[in-house]
């Protein structure tokens, strides 16, 4: 009887505690970069991924920069819509609107990005894009990573 319930409160234990490591942002790993930082880490990344001339690393700077920017003040104020509107939903007119101004940032910035590479950058910058767009996003509400590969 002693070590069934010294078991069951093992196991016990150890769920909790392999719990508590999955909270919170990115299971505990969330990092506040500023927008100057977050430019400069995605601009490496492009460069590395298609072999950007120094020039094209100083343009690609400015406009990833700009783009961190707007993310931020959207983020802003998104946060105090919420505040103010305690939850409540968005009218169809504020959502098109808002899905509007979204849609003609991206092209703007699509059209800044065609200016900066060459034909063959650009294509591959298209295809990166279109990748992350696309992988799956692990956010399923209330359960964990791999709840998807148990079975019964």
């Amino acid at each position: 009887m002693k070590t069934i319930m010294m078991a069951l409160l093992l196991l016990f234990g150890l769920s909790v505690w392999g719990q508590e490591a999955h909270r919170g942002p990115r299971h505990g790993k969330e990092h506040k970069f500023t927008a100057e930082q977050r430019s400069e880490l995605q601009t490496k990344k492009l460069t590395l991924a298609l072999d950007l001339n120094e020039s094209q690393q100083e343009q690609m700077q400015v406009v990833l920069l700009k783009k961190e920017q707007e993310r931020d003040s959207r983020m802003a104020e998104r946060k105090e819509m919420k505040q103010e509107e305690d939850q409540e939903k968005l009218s169809s007119e504020k959502r098109y609107e808002m899905m509007n101004e979204r849609l003609d940032a991206q092209i703007a910035h699509k059209k800044e990005i065609k200016n900066i590479l060459s034909a063959d950058q650009f294509e591959k910058w298209e295809k990166l894009v279109q990748h992350k767009r696309h992988r799956p996003k692990h956010h399923k509400h209330g359960k964990g990573k791999r709840s998807h590969s148990r079975k019964g």
